[in-house]
Parts: C-alpha cells; structure tokens; sequence
C-alpha cells in the first residue's frame, strides 16, 4: 500500500529520500536536470520571502518511491502554481504519478490557486511518455521551449569574435556585478523586471506583470546569498543611466562546473542596438572569470523567441531537450 504523505523539508533524512526519487527520475535526460544533493539541502528548507514549497513523497513501507513538489508565488500570480512529481524508475506504471499529481492539485486549489502549471521534457522536437501523462492528467501545453546547454570551450573559441560583432553601443554602458544591484540603480532595475512577464513570450500561460520596488529586490537578493546562489549580472544603462538591459548567469557554491541563465530583458525602447548580445557576453565572461571550473552553461526560450534562439546560437549554445510548459484550470 503506498501513502502519500506531506514531507517536512528540514527533516534532513526525509528530504534527501525525497532527493533520491528525483535524482533517479531524472537520470536519462541530458545535462543537469537536478541539483546537487547540496543545493537541496540548503535551498529548499531556506526561507524564501518569493515562493511558497509544499513537498510530498509516496511512501510504500518504509521506502519513498516517488516525490512530488508545489511552488506558488506569494507576492503574484496568486492564483497560480507550479505542481511537479517524480516516480523512482523500478516504480512507474503503477500510479504513483497520477496519484502524486492530484495531492498537489488539491494542495493548490487549498490554498486558493486556481491555475496549476508544470513541464514535461521531451527530446528535441520530439514526443513521449511525459506528454501523453501529462494530457491524461488534463494538462494542456500552453507554450513550447528549447532548453538549450553551453560548454564553455566552444563559448571561449567564439568570444573575441561575437565582442567584436556587437560592441556597447555609443553613449550606453555595461556594468556587472554579483547578485547585488548597486543602490543608485535599484529604482529603475525595478521598472525593467516589472516589464518581463509582458515581453517574455508566454504562450497560452496564465501568468501576470508582477511590481518589483527596492525592498522586494533586496529580499530576493538576500535569499540568494543565503543559499550560495551568485547571480552574475551584466546590466546596460542608457545615456540618461536609466536601466535599457539586464542578464545574468547564476552559479551556486555547492556546484561552480555549472552554470544557468536567469533572465535576459531588453527594455524595447533601447532593442535594435544588440544590447542582448553584448550583456550576454558580458556575464557569460564574469562567469568565466569568476568560475574557473566551469563546465556547462543552460538556458531555455520560447520557440517562438527567434531574436533570443539567434543570440544563444551565436553564442555556442544547442539544443539538448524540448520543454513544453503544461497548465491546467482547477
């Protein structure tokens, strides 16, 4: 008889049971699909003043043989939530997802969400058991996304050239840094995020523009040191020193051979200037230079995001997976 229980993230025992399942459920597909056992450890039983974690595991004896996690967002998208399950390999074909899958369904419409989301991972351009799971379960695709993986040797044999093809255009400049955005330029950087869930292709997914003042800012930011998260940005600034661009790579302490973009925004009043390319090089160089062990590099857009998808080819980036973002109305 497998339960399904709710599991208490700071319960270091329970938790790294519940990391097996999904380092086991995750072992075939390409690149690093799932954390290293220490960022797990540390992140998720972390306070985090953006997003609230339910954990679940199918527990059948004493043995966890699947895992399921809930994230919602507390301070948008109230109505949303992001629902994932995972079955241990030797286990699948018995259930388990689907019975994971409507724990977190009811967990979500509990706390009031009426919108639940997921992802299922397929290989490029092609179909599979995720996608024929995930339409039993009800889940529409509502957008399609390449999920693409760097190595930072074919990054370094391009950078000269891709500096030279788009160089910081007259009159803007490029700073960086890591994690923490300068006092003087919070204000604006604030204005810029709040522009992204509008000029971000998003498909049929139900997700709003979010505000983004100072002190939010500060409390994401300070998550991320807390975690060991290092967000190494490069942010371009207008001849009047608003904000025009923004992109990081992210890189945790527990894991420096491997690397994820964040976000990467142009505000469209300063596009058609190559800003994209240029932030891209820079932090992909502060990464380097900060990172001397590092591997691989991630990143994923929308299919539709031909500007972007032109950008991370040129960068070296290529396709290892096909992402399609999965929702569902309660």
């Amino acid at each position: 008889m497998v339960d399904i229980e709710q599991i208490n993230p700071r319960n270091q025992a329970a938790l790294r049971a519940w990391w097996e399942v999904g380092h086991a459920a995750t072992a075939y597909r390409p690149g690093k699909p799932w954390p290293v056992w220490e960022q797990s450890r540390v992140a998720l039983p972390a306070d985090n003043p953006e997003r609230g974690i339910t954990l679940i595991g199918a527990i059948d004896g004493r043995e966890m043989v699947g895992a399921g996690l809930l994230t919602r967002t507390l301070r948008d998208n109230l109505h949303s939530a992001m629902a994932f399950a995972y079955t241990r390999p030797d286990r699948v074909r018995e259930g388990i997802g689907r019975r994971l899958v409507e724990e977190l369904e009811v967990v979500a419409a509990g706390d009031g969400r009426t919108t639940v989301q997921s992802e299922a991972y397929l290989p490029p351009g092609g179909s599979g058991v995720p996608e024929a799971f995930a339409a039993a379960m009800g889940y529409d695709v509502a957008s399609r996304e390449s999920i693409k993986e760097l190595t930072l040797g074919d990054y370094l044999a391009r950078r000269e050239a891709l500096a030279a093809e788009a160089p910081v255009p007259d009159g803007y400049r490029v700073i960086t840094y890591d994690t923490v955005c300068p006092e003087e330029h919070l204000e604006s950087f604030g204005r810029l995020l709040g522009m992204l869930m509008t000029e971000v292709p998003l498909g049929e997914l139900d997700l709003e523009d979010s505000e983004w003042g100072p002190e939010r800012i500060r409390d994401a930011e300070q998550r991320q040191v807390a975690i060991g998260r290092h967000v190494q940005t490069a942010m371009a600034l207008a001849p009047d020193g608003s904000v025009a661009g923004v992109s990081d790579v992210r890189v945790d302490d527990s894991d420096p051979t491997y690397g994820q973009v964040g976000i990467t925004l142009v505000d469209p009043v300063h596009r058609g200037r190559r800003l994209g390319l240029a932030l891209k090089v820079a932090t992909h160089d502060l990464a380097v230079a900060a990172y001397p062990e590092l591997v691989s590099v991630d990143t994923s857009n929308a299919e539709v995001n031909t500007w972007m998808n032109a950008v991370n080819d040129a960068l070296g980036y290529r396709t290892i997976e096909t992402l399609l973002e999965l929702q569902k109305k309660l």
